[in-house]
């Protein structure tokens, strides 16, 4: 399973489904649903479909038989699409490639380990066990560098983040319209273990979370009050 999130800050509900709408067969969502454990309908006619789901809320489930889009709405908040992908690499590689031109702020694909090791953090307390998440935020940092990293040119320079610096340690790095980057670290999604390479990356570049910063926080606090102010504070 590869995991993927897309967080679209300017983009409209309306670019966002006509982008999932028009992927390439393999990835394109055949079937949509207003819940994750909700009947899911055909989508027979996908402008149809586009003009009553913008109407609407919840955001939408997409799927197919490999794929499942989870499109979250939340008012004036960015639109964050959450896509499990049972696919090849290369149409994981294929999907950012294709969702880029929604010009989202931000995106990635990754193993779930990779995204767990770079954004996740557990915290034991006594007999609790307690897990965050942590580092999400674009408006705060880059939240991180992964197997398959969609960075704009624009939350690169808000934070910071020289892409000469990323593209020096990406084995590839493809320019896209509307300044869009998509570096790819490693050949496969769980070669992320095999090389430090981009944990070191991350380290060297203030504007991107890290969160080597944040367990010696988490590791000072004593009881869930103290614990709950520097999970808030990385989030």
């Amino acid at each position: 399973m590869i995991e993927s999130t897309l967080e679209f800050e300017h983009a409209s509900l309306e670019q966002v489904l006509r982008a999932f709408l028009t992927l390439p067969e393999g990835l394109r969502p055949s079937h949509c649903s207003r819940g994750e454990d909700e009947k899911s309908d055909l989508i027979t006619d996908p402008e149809k479909f586009v003009v009553s789901a913008i109407n609407q809320t919840p955001g939408p489930y997409l799927k197919n038989l490999l794929c499942t889009y989870d499109i979250s709405l939340a008012g004036d908040k960015p639109i964050i699409c959450n896509c499990f992908l049972e696919v090849e690499p290369m149409l994981a590689r294929q999907f950012l490639i294709h969702m880029a031109a929604a010009q989202p702020t931000f995106g990635f694909a990754c193993a779930q380990e990779e995204r767990y090791q770079r954004n996740r953090v557990t915290t034991k307390q006594g007999i609790n066990t307690i897990e965050s998440w942590v580092g999400r935020d674009p408006q705060k940092y880059v939240p991180g560098f992964y197997w398959l990293t969609l960075l704009s040119e624009s939350l690169a320079a808000q934070h910071s983040v020289p892409l000469s610096a990323v593209e020096k340690v990406a084995q590839e790095h493809i320019e896209l319209e509307g300044g869009q980057h998509l570096f790819r670290f490693y050949e496969r999604p769980k070669d992320w273990q095999t090389t430090s390479d981009v944990a070191a990356l991350i380290s060297s570049l203030p504007g991107v979370f890290d969160v080597e910063k944040v367990k010696p926080q988490l590791a000072a606090a004593k009881n869930f009050l103290d614990l709950h102010p520097v999970t808030k504070n990385w989030k």
